[in-house]
């Protein structure tokens, strides 16, 4: 098991109608240390927009993780979200936040010891609870356009590389069903809706946030974002035939 130490925020409730978590939610803290962070959520500091926070894990930058709320409980971590037909997503999942500034403060890469520390409590907890791989999400999968986080530095292939989560590596099928996704009216928005996206969303909102998570080689060249490319719409046939497939 994971060491960890344990720190327990009052800012939880019990997760509605006892439902047990099916998602796992990769946040950046946006906080220049993991003492900031741990300020908010045991309510030494407080957000004037947000209100009470959590998450039920912290993991800062030399890989030390904190748990401040018990996985059985409804830690305050991804608020107005959704995900696949759901909208109370902190009933449905479990948060980790990782100790990084975010993009309004000098977004970085994420330490590989910060790195190594996730790669164990997620395969911990998701082993636990049998969290599909296609349910490992980042907070902008949720939330798109109100979250950018962790954002396009996490390194979901190499995450996916040591059994945690999805990376796209599609085939020249997958190629053929995203040409065929992007030629017919709707049948793109409605892949990405099947895949779990808000279909409440603007195309190019749900398009940017996918890329963000999964075809982030795009963030190098800004002006190609947001755009349906066949890269993006192939990758997004490779996610669901592995969504679909999963037999839990």
């Amino acid at each position: 098991m994971v060491q960890l130490r344990k720190l327990i925020s009052t800012n939880f409730n019990d997760r509605a109608g006892g439902v047990a978590p099916t998602i796992l939610i990769l946040h950046y803290t946006g906080t220049l240390s993991a003492q900031e962070a741990e300020d908010y959520y045991m309510n030494v500091r407080h957000h004037a927009a947000s209100g009470p926070i959590s998450p039920h894990y912290m993991i800062d930058k030399d890989g030390t993780i904190t748990q401040f709320v018990d996985e059985d409980k409804r830690a305050w971590h991804a608020g107005k979200s959704f995900w696949d037909g759901a909208d109370d997503i902190n009933s449905h999942s479990i948060g980790i936040e990782l100790v990084n500034p975010g993009h309004d403060r000098g977004y970085h890469a994420f330490p590989q010891l910060q790195m190594d520390a996730l790669a164990a409590l997620t395969k911990e907890i998701t082993t636990r609870h049998n969290i599909p791989p296609h349910r490992v999400l980042g907070h902008s999968d949720v939330a798109p356009v109100r979250k950018p986080d962790p954002g396009e530095l996490m390194d979901w292939a190499w995450l996916a590389g040591q059994g945690i989560g999805l990376w796209p590596k599609p085939a020249q099928v997958d190629y053929d069903g995203g040409d065929q996704l992007l030629a017919k009216k709707d049948a793109l928005r409605q892949a990405f809706t099947a895949y779990g996206y808000d279909p409440k969303m603007a195309l190019s909102e749900i398009v940017r946030t996918f890329q963000q998570h999964y075809h982030t080689e795009l963030f190098a060249t800004p002006a190609l974002l947001s755009t349906p490319d066949r890269e993006t719409a192939a990758r997004l046939h490779w996610l669901l035939n592995h969504k679909n497939s999963f037999k839990a």
